[in-house]
């Protein structure tokens, strides 16, 4: 049977210290193959320096573009704050409620992409904080924006049937199941199994340590629940017998087909 190649994505680096620690320890498991920073959170400078600190690294950093939460890093974007000048909430702009710019929204997010690139660190790919790319200027911001850097670009499923897409960017397929309730070794061997027939498949995961400062900065704190669920994933023998690999191995396996 062959070996699906499988990129296995830890979201929010950069969002706490614990957060940052336990997404470095879980790469150093050998748990996943790839992360995701929020560039204008307060614990980047954290994020880098471990990144910086791994021997033999061959962790997939891409950023983890933000229009939702904090305040932007470019200046004169209007479209993407409020009165207080911190980002519109995801319900807000789902909803239609605000309408998003897209020179704005291209603004933000390239500067974000930029400030990762001054720290010397090699881009891998790129993805959005709450799916926020559903929306169609965000999801074209965010193409034109893969294209210009030549990085891999999550697309979620529903985007990918929303927008009649075949970015040449990204996985086959995206799993978000493993999230919240479902959060179990079990729902990623499922939907493995189910997706056999793919070449490619990415695994979002949230990992970190929780602790009473992550407590203040977000809401999901079932984070070291699922490094538990994925050591037992690892138990099972699953990565050996699967291709793990980070954004950038992929385009390469892309441009050899």
């Amino acid at each position: 049977m062959k070996k699906i190649n499988i990129i296995i994505n830890s979201d929010d680096f950069g969002l706490s210290k614990s957060i940052n620690r336990g997404i470095i320890d879980s790469y150093n498991l050998g748990l996943i193959s790839s992360t995701t920073i929020m560039m204008n959170m307060p614990d980047v400078e954290d994020a880098i320096l471990l990144y910086k600190n791994i021997k033999d690294n061959k962790l997939g950093l891409g950023v983890h573009l933000n229009i939702t939460v904090g305040k932007p890093l470019a200046t004169n974007v209007d479209s993407l704050t409020d009165d207080n000048g911190k980002f519109h909430s995801p319900l807000s702009i789902k909803s239609g409620k605000v309408t998003l710019k897209y020179e704005d929204v291209y603004k933000e997010l390239k500067t974000q992409i930029e400030k990762l690139l001054s720290y010397k660190i090699e881009l891998d790919h790129i993805d959005c904080h709450h799916f926020m790319e559903e929306n169609e200027i965000v999801f074209q911001a965010m193409t034109t924006l893969a294209s210009e850097y030549n990085v891999g670009l999550r697309v979620i499923d529903s985007c990918r049937e929303k927008f009649n897409t075949t970015e040449n960017f990204s996985t086959d397929v995206f799993c978000d199941k493993f999230h919240q309730s479902t959060a179990a070794y079990k729902t990623i061997l499922n939907y493995v199994d189910e997706n056999q027939d793919k070449e490619s498949i990415e695994i979002m995961t949230h990992l970190g340590y929780i602790d009473e400062d992550t407590k203040t900065k977000t809401s999901y704190i079932s984070r070291e629940d699922e490094i538990e669920e994925l050591k037992k994933l690892k138990q099972t023998g699953f990565y050996a017998k699967v291709n793990l690999i980070n954004y950038k191995q992929l385009q390469q396996l892309i441009k050899q087909s």
